[in-house]
Parts: structure tokens; sequence; C-alpha cells
């Protein structure tokens, strides 16, 4: 009788300690929610970060390409506006357009691949400019030299082939048809790129943009497909112009001068480029290495074949 009333507590616990494990389960699971739910909130609003960000990227790749091909076509339209005016202005005309359907073609392209990365569109943008620039001054080289013989003809009072005699005629026409030739068979580069370069201890070479770390240009580019052109041994003279405007020079290293058809003047080239060209796309490098070294600032290569400026690249060490 005592023993069955002696702990009444003892008892009266046990209710207790089962209230207890409950509120411990439920705040476990309530926990367990908390943390799903948390998840599942951070990984959607991943999911959607990066569905923005790849929407944007499409967007930015596709204004990128509209702003090309319109400038292709403003360029491609601004070319046929010249065209049949003067036989050598359809020289020139002829083989910028050929260059820049190139470049069309390119863009065409890099569209199929759905990405037209900002690098990309500032090197075809680049290119383009360079094309307008040089034919814009091959135009005005052209066109002053025939207001010079229309002012020659209104001095004389008369027409002036009544005054050029048989021979000099005939010697007229073959420098025009010359200079055609050559204009429409020049190799005017493509993918132009100018980059310094460390060599390693093992003999390994790395690009740098560090001027103290550098002990080399490199200048790479693509020559393109022209069957105007005849096959054989093409030399094209690279001039590198420092960041004080200096051409980098040295003459055991093969450098030297050459004649610009622009100004008739000679001009320091720093080295060449020997081409085996076969009327077919063939990719060139030239390194340029001088034994002291490179100064930080912008450097700018420019090609020149048969004295014609086809190509320029500029380049910043640092």
């Amino acid at each position: 009788m005592n023993d069955q009333t002696s702990n009444p507590e003892g008892n009266l616990n046990r209710p207790v300690n089962r209230n207890k494990n409950t509120n411990i389960l439920f705040l476990i699971a309530t926990l367990l929610l908390l943390g799903t739910g948390i998840y599942l909130f951070a990984e959607n609003a991943s999911k959607t970060k990066l569905a923005n960000r790849l929407t944007t990227e499409v967007a930015e790749s596709e204004d990128r390409y509209k702003d090309l091909d319109s400038k292709y076509n403003d360029a491609l339209a601004e070319i046929d506006s010249y065209k049949g005016k003067n036989a050598a202005l359809d020289s020139v005309l002829a083989v910028k357009e050929r260059y820049i359907l190139g470049l069309k073609a390119d863009l065409e392209s890099n569209k199929k691949k759905f990405r037209l990365s900002e690098a990309d569109y500032k090197r075809q943008l680049s290119n383009l400019n360079l094309a307008i620039s040089n034919m814009n001054a091959q135009l005005d080289s052209v066109q002053r030299q025939n207001r010079i013989l229309l002012v020659a003809n209104d001095s004389l009072g008369r027409n002036l082939t009544e005054k050029i005699n048989e021979n000099t005629l005939l010697t007229s026409t073959n420098n025009t048809l010359s200079q055609k030739v050559t204009v429409a068979s020049l190799l005017l580069p493509q993918n132009i790129d100018l980059s310094g370069i460390r060599t390693k201890s093992n003999g390994k070479q790395k690009d740098t943009e560090k001027a103290k770390k550098a002990d080399q240009l490199k200048l790479c580019f693509e020559v393109p497909e022209n069957h105007v052109a005849d096959p054989g041994m093409k030399t094209l003279f690279i001039r590198i112009i420092n960041p004080q405007g200096v051409p980098l020079a040295i003459q055991d290293r093969g450098s030297g001068v050459f004649t610009t058809v622009e100004s008739g003047q000679e001009s320091q080239y720093t080295t060449v480029a020997n081409v085996d060209y076969k009327q077919q796309r063939d990719n060139v490098c030239v390194n340029w290495s001088q034994g002291t070294p490179f100064e930080s600032g912008k450097y700018v290569a420019e090609i020149y074949q048969d004295g014609y400026l086809v190509g320029k690249k500029e380049y910043e060490l640092k």
C-alpha cells in the first residue's frame, strides 16, 4: 500500500517528457522545411539571374550584329555610288568591295554561332573603318589627279587629248592599265593582330601586355584569296612605329627603306614578310626583337605591298 503511493511525481513527469519530445520534433521539422525553402528560393534566384544574363548577352550580340551589318551595307552602297565614273576609280572600288564582302561573310558566320562577342565586334569594326579610310584616301588621290588634268585642259583652251601625241597617249594608257592591275592584285590583310611576346627560360613564348616583360613584338595576319594576284613570292614591308612616332629599325636585322605610292618618298621599314602566295588564304606571322627593352605606350604596325598601305594595327604595352 505504501509502495503504490510513495512516488506520485514520477507518474506526472511522463506526459511532460512526451510533450517535450514532440516539441523538439516539431522544431526540427520546421527548421528542415525552412532550410528547404531557403535553398529552393536561392536556386530559383540563381537560375533567374543566369537566364536574365543570357538574355542580355543574346540581345547585345544581336545589336552588335545589326550595327555591323548596317555599316557594311552603307559602305557597299557608298562604293556603288562611285562606280562607272572612272576606270582607275573602278579598280580601287573593286578591291575594296571584295574586301568588305569578305568581312560581311565573316559576320554572317559569327551570327550562325548565335554569338558575336564585344571583341569580335570591335575587331570587325576596326577592319571596316580601316578599309573605308584606305579607300577614301585612294579615291581622293585619283580624283585629285583628274582635277589636275581638267585644269590643264581648261588652261590650254582646247581638248587636252588633241595636244598629246600618239606615243604619249599609248604610254599613258599602258600606265593606267598597269596601275589598275597593280591595285586589283593587292593582298589586303585580314584579322591583323599585334601583341607583345615574352620568351621564358625554357624557350616557350607567351603573350604579355607588360613592356618590361616583352622581348619581342609579334604581328600576325591572314592574306586573302585573290585570283587577280599572280601566284609566287610576295614581299610585304612591315613598319612598326614606337610610342614616340619613330619606326623601329635595325639595319643588321633586315630593316631598310622603300618608296610609298602616296607620297613618292622613301620610308623606313622595320622588317619584311615574304609570302609564297598560292591564290588562297594563308596565315602569316612576323616577330621583331630589338635587343633593348620596349618602352610602354601605343605601337602601330603598318603593312605595305608595292608601296601601297594595305593594313594597319595598333597595340599598347603597359
